[in-house]
């Protein structure tokens, strides 16, 4: 499917707890995950997309976690939830956002979720 019939498709499904997609090429060889905002603009101008998911906030933290393991931490605080991130020698802490998942998922599967 061309980009403009994958973001037609992300639409048509999408709930109003869906904050990623994960897209990939008809021969498989190529996953990526964005931020479902991002994809709309961006993705549009794609071609040869095999198919798409939509996932959650929750299915997101499953994929961090299953790619970083012990190293992130989701840790609920009276002001909102926050992810503790050990990585490159130093701990960070940061919001519980979609954007900080995709952050983290990115740079611990340095952008090849296939390899990781």
């Amino acid at each position: 499917m061309t980009g403009r019939e994958a973001v037609k498709t992300m639409k048509e499904r999408r709930t109003e707890n869906d904050r990623f997609v994960r897209y990939w090429r008809k021969e498989e060889d190529f996953l990526d995950y964005d931020l479902i905002e991002r994809f709309e603009t961006e993705g549009v101008n794609a071609d040869n997309i095999g198919g798409i998911d939509l996932l959650t906030m929750d299915d997101m933290w499953s994929m961090v976690k299953k790619a970083v393991g012990s190293r992130v931490n989701l840790v609920h605080e009276a002001g909102g939830d926050r992810i503790r991130w050990a990585h490159k020698g130093k701990e960070d802490v940061c919001s519980y956002t979609p954007e900080n998942l995709l952050t983290i998922f990115d740079a611990e599967t340095r952008g090849n979720p296939v390899d990781s």
